[in-house]
């Protein structure tokens, strides 16, 4: 396969380098994997356990995390799902050794993109990182739809988690509080607090279908304050509670439109 990730030598160079963050706690690995990503332009960052990733994850946004699972203080397993828990964005990949392919692919149940064994060579892990954004790119494009023409609408849809109220979206897009509700009724024919929690419940829907993450954490992660409102705002909306959503969606019923 053709790969599209960035290179050193890219005629773009201009092309900001993608964050990477890799954590293991064998510092010939990290020099490996530095080497690797560093040849292709990567911005690449290293942590030798999961705690130190977390501390790292709360000061830079990661791109791609590159996680081991046998590590000490805290394994890769427990730290992917610190990681879900409080949000983060990055494309996760679990690396894993001889004997732990199946925690691996327990791990991806836990919202890990991919898993990749050692040893593995430079090809292999540009081929992984490159089908891992890929997948996740056309995973948020089906999932958001078209983006409105209307520009306020189309702020909404792209950061629903971040927005807790119509003075962020006011202050991002330089209108006042009036005319951002104004412009949402004329381009939808909701309110404000309507279109924000729809958007964010089409994340949550994503994550209840496609991971085992708690609904508490999934509530957190789609902007929700408390799982109780997220709850009661789900089932208002969907039409059933969030737990009876993710069982229907496992027994094959069709997934609901919102």
């Amino acid at each position: 396969m053709e790969n599209t990730l960035p290179t050193a030598d890219s005629a773009d160079s201009a092309q900001k380098p993608l964050p990477v963050l890799v954590v293991d706690d064998d510092d010939l690995f990290l020099k490996y994997c530095n080497r690797i990503l560093d040849d292709r332009s990567f911005a690449v960052d290293m942590a030798e356990d999961g705690l130190e990733a977390l501390e790292k994850v709360l000061q830079h946004d990661y791109e791609v995390i590159l996680l081991d699972l046998a590590m000490p203080h805290m394994d890769g397993i427990a730290c992917l799902k610190r990681l879900q828990e409080r949000g983060c964005g990055a494309v996760i990949i679990m690396v894993t050794g001889g004997g732990d392919v199946q925690t691996a692919v327990e791990a991806m149940k836990w919202g890990a993109a991919d898993y990749i064994e050692k040893p593995f060579d430079q090809e292999g892990l540009l081929s992984r990182i490159d089908d891992a954004l890929s997948k996740r790119k056309q995973a948020q494009d089906a999932d958001s739809g078209e983006l409105s023409r209307e520009p306020v609408v189309a702020y909404i849809q792209q950061h629903a988690t971040q927005i807790n109220s119509r003075q962020d979206v006011a202050e991002a897009m330089g209108l006042s509080l009036d005319q951002i509700s104004a412009r949402i009724q004329v381009a939808t024919s909701q309110s404000f607090r309507k279109l924000l929690h729809t958007c964010r419940l089409k994340n949550a829907m994503q994550l209840l279908e496609t991971t085992e993450i708690e609904i508490a954490h999934i509530a957190s992660r789609t902007g929700f304050a408390t799982v109780q409102h997220f709850s009661r705002v789900f089932s208002n909306i969907v039409g059933v509670s969030p737990r009876k959503y993710r069982q229907q969606r496992r027994l094959g019923y069709p997934s609901s439109a919102l």
